[in-house]
């Protein structure tokens, strides 16, 4: 009896000694290696259940930015050297910062595990709306006080500047576990989804992450095949003026590349860059007199609403031939927008819409699920 607790006791210390003693350089083993998302990755380590989530750049403007949080499991504790943050597998008890986030959790099975968001009022998911006499709503600007009340074993937190350093060095005092979320930086459409299988991770059941999101690329690929062989390709318009002037997305931007995705051609292929450049307005109405389609038309639910904007927008070729469409078919009382939503875990189903929109030949007769024809 006494050899079994010597052994128990070694096993212990040894266990112990093993995640102070250890590097974290030993963290090479590829988990998951994302095929579209560029931000993160999951490594492994030989004799280690724990993993480790590297988040790249998480942030507009971030350069050079890495940030490694250690995933605990089965007691392990993180390498001496070890700088980056800590969480424990399987979190319970999840502040949602970003309401994709919580679409995220959805999709995996997990969206009860949801304690805290940020702007009730925006959020569409029936779950958390049928709770919300229970989950707290921790407003935009994070109210730590609400935050420890909720005693979360995570906080996924949305990174808009480096001045967030503020926050990460306010989280670290309060001993909360926390997790920067760069989803919204993706350029690919699967890879914003593909950010799924992080939250997968941390939820302990990444083999569910990988079977779900598996799914996802497969349907967009079928849709996208749909369209391979359209001889006509319509131009698109998106978005409309702010401040005096007419912000165009890069070639890049996962919208235009929906767009590309089903048969459209971008009116704009000038920027190429990685963000969205500002044109001026002459440019602009000069290309709605153009395009063939006009996309994400702002707040506006009908042409009069458009048309009240800016009189100058009767001459675009789009509103004479009734061909405006909007990403804000579902819209919360208070303003929120399921498209910002769940439909960034749900690329296919806004390129469906979108083939729907651009060449409706190719699919049976269907209901827009995320944009509204401007009528």
């Amino acid at each position: 009896m006494k050899r079994i607790l010597l052994f128990i006791l070694l096993a212990g210390v040894l266990s112990g000694c093993r995640g102070k003693a250890a590097s974290s350089a030993v963290f090479t083993r590829a988990v998951y290696t994302p095929q579209y998302a560029s931000g993160f990755d999951i490594l492994g380590a030989e004799g280690w259940q724990s993993t480790v989530i590297r988040v790249r750049n998480p942030w507009q403007g971030a350069k050079e930015v890495e940030m490694a949080y250690f995933i605990a499991r089965n007691g392990e504790k993180p390498p001496r050297d070890f700088r980056g943050g800590v969480i424990r597998a399987g979190a319970e008890r999840i502040v949602c910062m970003s309401s994709t986030y919580i679409a995220m959790l959805d999709a995996l099975g997990q969206v009860g595990r949801v304690v805290g968001v940020s702007g009730m009022e925006y959020i569409s998911n029936p779950h958390v709306l049928a709770r919300r006499d229970e989950i707290k709503d921790v407003g935009a600007e994070i109210n730590y006080e609400s935050i420890v009340g909720l005693k979360p074993d995570l906080v996924l937190l949305y990174g808009v500047s480096d001045a967030l350093a503020a926050t990460t060095d306010k989280m670290n005092e309060l001993g909360i576990p926390y997790m920067y979320v760069g989803d919204y930086l993706e350029e690919s459409p699967l890879g914003k989804a593909e950010w799924m299988v992080v939250l997968s991770e941390l939820t302990d059941c990444r083999a569910a992450g990988e079977r779900v999101f598996g799914a996802v690329p497969e349907r967009y690929d079928a849709l996208k095949r749909l369209v391979s062989g359209v001889t006509r390709r319509p131009a698109v318009m998106l978005n409309t003026p702010w401040n005096d002037s007419w912000m165009m997305p890069s070639v890049n931007n996962f919208v235009v590349r929906l767009i590309r995705d089903a048969g459209g051609d971008y009116i704009y292929p000038k920027n190429t860059s990685h963000s969205s450049v500002a044109i001026g307005l002459e440019t602009a109405y000069g290309l709605i007199r153009e395009a063939d389609v006009w996309l994400n038309t702002g707040r506006v639910t009908s042409l009069a609403e458009l048309l009240a904007v800016d009189e100058k927008f009767s001459d675009a070729k789009a509103v004479r031939e009734k061909k405006v469409y909007n990403n804000n078919l579902r819209l919360t009382p208070g303003g929120g927008n399921d498209y910002w939503e769940s439909g960034c875990v749900r690329p296919d189903v806004v390129l469906r819409d979108l083939i729907r929109i651009l060449h409706p030949e190719l699919l049976e007769e269907g209901d827009l699920y995320y944009y509204r024809h401007l009528e």
